[in-house]
C-alpha cells in the first residue's frame, strides 16, 4: 500500500500537461484517503471484521489499485484510446507484462492469505499457553484481543493483547483481594469504594463482602474486558450484577476528575503492566494528588507495586511519588513480588487488631474469603506488613518521584536487556510493624489476637531476602499448594528451605516450651548448614532446657568457635559449666563474654 503514492506521483511527473494541478489533486486525494481510511478502520472495519478481515479488505484494495495506476500510464491511456506517442509505442510491450505479473503475484498472495484460519493473526500474537493450560475463548475487540485460559486445579487467566493481565490463581487472588480487604478492615464503617481496573473482578468482589459498603464504582477502559466477566463468576461471584456495583467505561483519571471532592472511602487500582503505554499516568505524583482530593477524610488508597517488572531505581521513584502525597503509607506483601502500597488520608495510618477481629466475626462471608486467600487471621493480615511510613520515606529520600513529565518506569521495564531487581533491601523492615499496629503489642510482645506475629514476620522477612535461586527452588517445593510453614500456605509458597527458617521456627517453639519440636527444628537447621553458629547456639540452649547438658556443651562450644564474638553463646556455655561444677571453664567463658559485651550486667 505504501508504494501506491510514490508510483502515482512518478506517473504525474511524466505527464505532458502541467503537473501542478495534477500533483495538487493527488496530494489532496491522498490526505482525504488517509483521514477517511483511519475513520473507516477504527469505526467500521475493525469493529465489524476484526484485524484479519480488515487486513484482507485493505490488501485486496491495494492489489486492485494496480489497475488504475496501469491505466494512468502511457500504455494504459493507449488502451483507452489512440495514441501517437513514440514513447508509448516503445514501452507498450513492457507495461502489459509488468501489469500481468503484478496481478498474478497479488492474486496468488491473496489466495494464500484467504486459506489461513480466520483467527490466524490474533492467535499468533498470544503468549504460548503454559503446561496443562487450555484456551477457553479468543475474542477480538476494538482496542484489544482477549483470551481466557484455564489450568485445572489452578484457575483461569485473562490475557489482553498477549499479556497475562489477571487471574484467579490462589496467589493472584490473594493480592488482588488484599487491595480491598486490608484498607477496608482498617477503616471505620467504609461506604463507598472506587475500583480502577476490573480485571477478572477479584478486588471488586472483595469490596462487596464488607457489610458497610453501599456502593462500589468500577472504572475500566475496555467494555470488552467487562463483557468477559462471566468467565470468572466462580471467583467474582457475578459481581457486576450486584445492585451496589456501578460500572463506568472510562479512563480512571478522567473519572476521578468528574467526581466531587471527598467522594470515596477507598480508591484502589491495579493498572495494566507497567510496560504498556500510558500506564505511568496512574503512578504519577499528580495522579495521587488528584485521588487524594477525592478521598474522604481518613479514607484510604491502595496501589499495585510490581517490583519484579522494574529496576530498583524505578521502584524507589514509584514509592516516592506515593509517599510524597500520602506520607502515612505502609508497604504490604500481596503475593511474592506483587506488593501493595496503602496510604491514608490522615495524620496516622493504623490497623486495629480488635476491629479486624470483630469485622471477621460479624461477616462470615468476609471471613471465608479471607481464609481462602491465607488472610484468615488477624496475625496473617497484620503479618503482611513490610515497611512503615518512616522506612518508606527514608528509603526513598534521594529518589526523584514519578511525575507526569517524568514517567521513568516506562523506560526501565523488564526486558531481555533490563531485568527487574525485586524489592530493594533498603525498603523493607518487618521489625517496625508496631508503627502500623501499635495495639498488636504489649510490653514488646504480641497480644493474644496476633499470637505468633513476630515469628510470622521474621519468616516473611526471610522470604524477601531470598536469592533468586532460593526463590526458584521454593516455587518448586510449593507446587500443588501443600507446603506449609508455621501453619501458613502463603509462607509455604515464599519462605525458602534454609537453616535460618528452621532456626526461626525452633526459637518460636522453644519460647512456648515445646522443646522436643524445637530441638528437631534446630537439628534440621544444622543438617542444612552444619556450620551455622546460631543453630548450634539455639540447639545448645534447647538441649540445656531439655535436661541434656552434655550435648548442649558440645553445641555451645562449637557455636563460640564459629562466632567468638557472640557474648550470648559464651554466657550460655558458662552457665552450663557452672552448673556442672566446672568453675574454671565457666570463669573463662564469663570473661570472654565480658570482653565481647563489657557493659553486660
Amino acid at each position: 500500500m505504501g508504494l501506491a503514492f510514490p508510483l502515482a506521483n512518478a506517473i504525474i511527473q511524466r505527464a505532458e500537461r502541467p503537473v501542478g494541478r495534477r500533483a495538487g489533486i493527488l496530494y489532496l486525494s491522498n490526505t482525504v484517503g488517509a483521514v477517511c481510511g483511519s475513520l473507516a478502520a477504527g469505526f467500521l472495519l475493525l469493529p465489524v471484521l476484526g484485524i484479519q478481515g480488515s487486513a484482507t479488505i485493505l490488501t485486496t484494495a491495494a492489489a486492485l489499485a494496480v489497475g488504475p495506476l496501469y491505466l494512468a500510464t502511457d500504455v494504459g491511456r493507449a488502451l483507452l484510446g489512440p495514441s501517437s506517442s513514440a514513447a508509448s509505442n516503445k514501452t507498450r510491450p513492457t507495461y502489459p507484462l509488468a501489469f500481468a505479473v503484478s496481478i498474478l503475484v497479488a492474486g496468488g498472495a491473496i489466495g494464500l492469505w484467504l486459506r489461513l484460519p480466520s483467527n490466524y493473526l490474533i492467535t499468533g500474537a498470544l503468549e504460548l499457553p503454559m503446561r496443562h493450560e487450555r484456551l477457553l475463548t479468543l475474542s477480538e475487540g476494538v482496542t484489544e484481543v482477549i483470551a481466557i485460559t484455564e489450568e485445572p486445579g489452578t484457575g483461569r487467566t485473562l490475557f489482553t493483547n498477549g499479556h497475562r493481565m489477571s487471574s484467579t490463581a490462589p496467589l493472584s487472588q490473594r493480592y488482588m483481594r488484599a487491595f480491598a480487604h486490608i484498607p477496608l478492615l482498617s477503616a471505620d464503617n467504609p461506604e463507598t469504594v472506587l475500583v480502577i481496573g476490573f480485571g477478572v473482578g477479584n478486588t471488586t468482589q472483595a469490596a462487596t463482602l464488607h457489610p458497610s459498603v453501599r456502593r462500589v464504582e468500577v472504572v475500566d477502559l475496555s467494555r470488552h474486558v467487562l463483557t468477559h466477566a462471566g468467565y470468572f463468576k466462580n471467583s467474582n461471584g457475578d459481581v457486576l450484577n450486584d445492585r451496589r456495583v456501578a460500572v463506568y467505561v472510562n479512563d480512571g483519571r478522567q473519572h476521578l476528575q468528574m467526581q466531587r471532592p471527598g467522594s470515596y472511602d477507598l480508591i484502589t487500582l491495579e493498572p495494566p503492566p507497567i510496560a504498556q503505554a500510558g500506564v505511568a499516568a496512574l503512578y504519577s505524583e499528580e495522579f495521587y494528588a488528584l485521588a487524594k482530593t477525592r478521598l474522604k477524610m481518613k479514607g484510604f488508597m491502595s496501589q499495585w507495586l510490581p517490583v519484579y517488572q522494574v529496576p530498583a531505581a524505578s521502584t524507589l521513584a514509584m514509592i516516592r511519588a506515593f509517599v510524597d502525597v500520602f506520607p502515612q503509607s505502609v508497604l504490604v506483601s500481596g503475593a511474592e513480588a506483587d506488593l501493595l502500597l496503602v496510604g491514608a488520608n490522615d495524620s496516622r495510618i493504623e490497623i486495629d487488631p480488635a476491629r479486624v477481629a470483630n469485622a471477621m466475626t460479624n461477616a462470615p462471608a468476609l471471613r471465608a474469603d479471607l481464609q481462602r486467600v491465607d488472610l484468615g487471621s488477624v496475625r496473617e493480615i497484620v503479618g503482611a506488613f513490610l515497611a512503615s511510613p518512616q522506612k518508606l520515606s527514608a528509603a526513598t529520600r534521594n529518589s526523584a518521584p514519578v511525575t507526569d513529565d517524568r514517567p521513568i518506569q516506562e523506560y526501565g521495564v523488564r526486558s531481555l536487556l533490563t531485568f527487574g531487581d525485586g524489592l530493594p533491601a533498603s525498603v523493607a523492615d518487618v521489625r517496625e510493624v508496631a508503627a502500623w499496629c501499635p495495639k498488636c503489642f504489649a510490653d514488646g510482645k504480641p497480644v493474644p489476637l496476633v499470637q505468633g506475629l513476630d515469628t510470622y514476620l521474621a519468616l516473611l522477612g526471610r522470604a524477601y531476602s531470598a536469592t533468586p535461586a532460593e526463590a526458584a527452588r521454593t516455587r518448586l517445593l510449593a507446587e500443588g499448594g501443600t507446603r506449609r510453614v508455621d501453619g501458613s500456605a502463603y509462607l509455604g509458597a515464599l519462605v525458602p528451605e534454609s537453616a535460618e527458617m528452621h532456626n526461626i521456627l525452633g526459637s518460636a517453639l522453644a519460647d512456648k516450651g515445646e522443646f522436643d519440636r524445637a530441638i528437631a527444628e534446630f537439628r534440621e537447621a544444622l543438617r542444612l548448614e552444619p556450620d551455622s553458629a546460631s543453630a548450634h547456639l539455639n540447639l545448645g540452649l534447647a538441649l540445656a532446657s531439655h535436661q541434656a547438658p552434655e550435648e548442649a556443651v558440645v553445641h555451645l562450644r562449637r557455636s563460640v568457635q564459629l562466632d567468638p564474638g557472640s557474648g550470648r553463646a559464651h554466657y550460655a556455655l558458662a552457665g552450663i559449666l557452672l552448673a556442672a561444677g566446672q568453675y574454671e571453664g565457666a570463669i573463662d567463658e564469663l570473661r570472654a563474654s565480658l570482653r565481647v559485651t563489657p557493659d553486660s550486667v
